[in-house]
């Protein structure tokens, strides 16, 4: 992918930001490493669907499968074979999931909401029927995110939006 003459093979951004929407809207073109991080730490049932999963947060129902190194492991295996077949990795700033981008030399673009649309970002997650606890959460740390957002300095494209 390309914005402004930068080149990314994947997208980092924070939650309620539309990842899940571009990863449903063009399903051979995204990889949403969010679910499948999930799908190998818990033995999610196939047949489930995103807005189902979204309903789990911050309570997943699931029985564990994979821990530690071995999550670690299956998911960076599971990235392997996506960026093989070409695709553009989307997925949220978790740490394990940045290093690997790190490690394998990928460049990515960084999308995070302007401090300006905090009740926007709320009111998305109250539409997507996300856990109250989840909202709250959001809510609270946005601010302390927002400013470890604009601070972030590895990507090769640094998006704020409104």
């Amino acid at each position: 992918m390309e914005y402004n003459g930068k080149f990314f093979d994947a997208i980092v951004a924070t939650p309620s930001c539309g990842k899940s929407y571009l990863c449903d809207k063009y399903p051979n073109l995204f990889v949403d490493v969010d679910e499948e991080r999930l799908r190998c730490k818990y033995n999610v049932p196939e047949n489930i669907t995103r807005k189902e999963l979204e309903e789990t947060k911050g309570n997943r129902p699931f029985p564990r499968k994979f821990h530690g190194d071995k999550l670690i492991e299956e998911l960076y295996r599971r990235l392997n074979i996506y960026v093989k077949q070409g695709k553009t990795l989307i997925l949220a700033p978790h740490d394990e999931t940045i290093r690997y981008l790190t490690e394998n030399n990928i460049k990515f673009c960084f999308v995070y909401p302007k401090k300006t649309i905090k009740q926007e970002i709320i009111n998305r997650m109250i539409r997507r029927n996300n856990p109250q606890e989840t909202i709250k959460q959001a809510s609270d740390m946005f601010e302390d995110f927002y400013m470890r957002n604009i601070k972030e300095n590895k990507s090769v494209v640094h998006y704020e939006f409104d």
